[in-house]
């Protein structure tokens, strides 16, 4: 019975946990015209913004000079379409949405004549 017990508690609380994310990356190339401050990923759709997870053993740049890459490390969950969110130099921000993250590795970020975020990836 206690056996019982057990397996059932074990099989609730494997349903009930949360699912593991995943370490991703993807390379960003700011094409925006203007220095990046910092780089926040959230899924589509939320305001689950996650910063940038540096690794502490490599040296950074403090910013992102126009033209400039980054590597992007976030925690991939079991959505694709993530939005990107970037401030600039300036306190400035700019979001960059519904962009594929599992199929493309490198994302650039810039403006269109109009000055709407347009985001191309590969």
């Amino acid at each position: 019975m206690l056996k019982l017990a057990v397996s059932a508690a074990f099989a609730v609380a494997m349903v009930a946990s949360p699912a593991l994310a995943e370490e991703w990356d993807f390379v960003l190339i700011n094409g925006a015209g203007k220095a990046i401050k910092t780089v926040e990923v959230a899924p589509t759709g939320t305001t689950t913004w996650q910063a940038n997870k540096k690794d502490e053993d490599v040296k950074h740049e403090a910013e992102v000079k126009a033209g400039g890459r980054m590597t992007v490390h976030f925690d991939k969950g079991s959505e694709c379409r993530y939005d990107v969110k970037v401030t600039f130099a300036d306190d400035s921000t700019g979001v960059w949405a519904r962009i594929n993250l599992c199929d493309n590795s490198y994302v650039t970020v810039k403006y269109n004549a109009a000055g709407a975020p347009v985001a191309t990836a590969s």
